[in-house]
């Protein structure tokens, strides 16, 4: 086999929360990541060396680039010739999806398999961690409580039947603004932790929108009171749960019922892009 297709899955944050900054000016978190079927496309073949071209125009091809980063490591970490990737970008970046990171793992996981060489996942996770904190989760997938700086990964077994709506604003908002506009209040302690898997593994889809946040809608909202808007319409359209992902411009709403889910993206539709979708839950680690 010389050339290999892959899916490179997005994912939301069900719940995100900024615990502090910590020494090294990283911040601590924890969240739930939940990995959805909304993807990129990922065309591998054997190479020589590393050769990257995507549909994206906002999308270089040079050595920040992750997907080339990841191949990079193949190479230096297991000798992997080279990988000639094709990436058609559907994820938008800047949305609080994960896109990027996704798919850098996806190299890494394709890239391994078309060369067959088998790495335990506890390794690859530790080297993958290397090139992005996210990076970690989408090598595993599924639904996990992320804690440190998002490399921590604890799988949580919460299979809840439910539909996604996904808005998606044309806005890029990037992580180093939300960090930099993120208010920590000074009643933030180290051993406060929300969303401890064992407590989410119990929960039903009525209970999110009382059990979860995401620390960023404050200051997101603040400075795009439509996004505001996008979560208010989700609840007002019959959605058990809404809420920003991560720290970018994407919403999305939690349904029950499908048909009440279809019935809010004809809501959307004629003004925004939007998708349905559902959760993708896998074996733990």
């Amino acid at each position: 086999m010389d050339r290999m297709k892959i899916k490179a899955n997005a994912k939301i944050n069900l719940a995100l929360a900024v615990k502090y900054k910590r020494e090294d000016n990283y911040h601590e978190i924890e969240s739930i990541f939940q990995e959805i079927d909304f993807s990129d496309e990922i065309r591998l073949t054997k190479s020589e060396d590393v050769v990257f071209a995507t549909n994206a125009s906002n999308l270089g091809n040079d050595e920040d680039n992750l997907c080339v980063r990841a191949a990079r490591l193949l190479q230096k970490e297991y000798e992997i010739p080279g990988l000639d990737i094709f990436l058609q970008k559907e994820i938008p970046a800047g949305s609080g999806l994960g896109g990027g990171s996704s798919d850098a793992a996806a190299v890494i996981k394709a890239g391994l398999a078309l060369y067959k060489v088998n790495i335990p996942l506890p390794e690859l996770i530790r080297s993958a961690a290397r090139l992005g904190a996210d990076i970690p989760f989408f090598l595993a997938g599924g639904t996990s409580y992320v804690s440190g700086i998002g490399e921590v990964l604890a799988p949580v077994c919460m299979n809840i039947p439910y539909n996604i709506l996904l808005i998606l604003p044309e806005l890029h908002i990037s992580t180093v603004w939300a960090y930099k506009n993120l208010n920590l209040t000074l009643t933030k302690k180290k051993g406060d932790y929300k969303f401890r898997g064992f407590r989410c593994q119990d929960l039903k889809l009525d209970d999110f929108a009382s059990e979860f946040h995401n620390d960023f809608e404050p200051a997101v909202f603040r400075h795009h009171p439509e996004l505001e808007q996008i979560k208010s319409d989700l609840y007002d359209q019959g959605a058990q749960y809404a809420a920003l992902s991560g720290s970018g411009s994407g919403i999305f709403g939690l349904f029950a019922s499908e048909l009440e889910a279809k019935r809010a993206k004809d809501f959307f539709c004629s003004t925004r892009r939007c998708l349905l979708t559902k959760p993708v839950y896998r074996e733990s680690i």
